[in-house]
This record gives structure tokens, sequence and C-alpha cells, in this order.
């Protein structure tokens, strides 16, 4: 769905003001009226796109990694490691991205709505995984899952992974993105493609 203008401003209202209020309550103790106080926002236009606190922060959140995450590849235009290096390059932005929201994330990995969110972000995650996959297969990298079946497995691995370790960082206190976006490169599959651009 497309929002229009006034309503991309309501929308970046609420976000604002459910970061400030994630600063000094818990998610599961904001309530949406307190929410539309702090963002200048009339109770009736938030219920016309969410039910809860929880409904908003959650797709407000899963919705910034998925945009974050995106990578635009043209299938045959590119090598493997440069597909690679760039999915490297779109972590180290994700990490940065949960750094600088981290009261969001933790709050959201720490309601009750755990599971919604990890299930949420893996829905995306996997989505993404699955386009390098599927673009490797073509170009015949070696170790790389063939099948439809052996490609939807790994995308789930790969996702699943992504989404632990992602939780792990907002948890945590660190703020080296560059070292930790190496740390989770280097656990992906040994067939995934590492060499960057230039170097053998």
């Amino acid at each position: 769905m497309t929002l229009d203008a006034r309503q991309l401003r309501t929308r970046a209202a609420l976000g604002e003001a459910l970061v400030r209020l994630l600063e000094r309550k818990r998610l599961d103790d904001i309530s949406v009226a307190e929410l539309c106080r702090e963002a200048g926002v009339h109770r009736t236009t938030f219920y016309g796109h969410f039910d809860s606190v929880a409904g908003f922060a959650l797709a407000e959140f899963s919705q910034g990694i998925d945009r974050i995450a995106e990578v635009d590849v043209e299938p045959g235009a590119e090598s493997p490691a440069d597909i690679a290096q760039r999915y490297l390059a779109s972590m180290r932005e994700i990490l940065l991205h949960v750094a600088e929201e981290r009261a969001g994330y933790r709050a959201l990995f720490g309601s009750a709505t755990r599971g919604v969110f990890r299930s949420a972000l893996d829905d995306r995650l996997r989505v993404r995984a699955r386009i390098a996959l599927e673009i490797w297969r073509e170009q015949g990298v070696p170790g790389a899952p063939r099948s439809d079946a052996a490609i939807e497995q790994a995308a789930a691995f790969i996702a699943g992974g992504l989404v632990g370790a992602l939780e792990a960082w907002a948890l945590g206190e660190e703020t080296d993105v560059a070292d930790a976006s190496e740390r989770v490169y280097a656990l992906m599959p040994s067939w995934w493609p590492r060499e960057a651009p230039g170097e053998e």
C-alpha cells in the first residue's frame, strides 16, 4: 500500500514518538493513548492503520530492516563475489541501523511480541537470501544448492541465523559494526562467495 504525504508524516511522527517512549518505558507498558499524545496524532487516525502499539512497533522496525536488506542485483550482470560483497555491505547497514535504534529493537526482542517480530524478520530475510541463492544457482557457484527444495532449506537456515545474530547484537552493547558484520559473514555456509572484487 502506497502512503500519501500526510500519512507518511503521521507514520514518521508515530515512529519518532515510539523511539522516545522506548527510552524510558517497556514496549508492553506503552498505551495507544500515550503514543498518540507523544506523537500529536489522534487515536482515530492510529486505529485506522494499527490495532495496537506492539503491532505498530513490529511493522515499523521490521520494515526498516526490510528496506535496508534489499539488494538490487541483475542476474548475469554481476559476479558471485560482487553480489556477496553487496550482501555484506547490506549487513553492515542493518547492524548500524539496529545500533542506532537499539532501544526499539531491544523492546521488541524483549516483549510479548518477540516471536511474531522474529518471524516477520525471518520472512523478510528469507526472501533476500532466496534471491541470491537462485542467482548463484544460475551462475553455477560451486557447492551452492541446486534444487528448489535445497534453496528453500538454505534460505531458511541463513535467515534464521541472521535473525539470531541481529537479536544478539540488539541486546548487547557492541558498537563495532565492521567487526560484527565480518563475524556474521564468516558464519555463512562454506560455499557462500567471499572474495572481494579484484582479490584472489
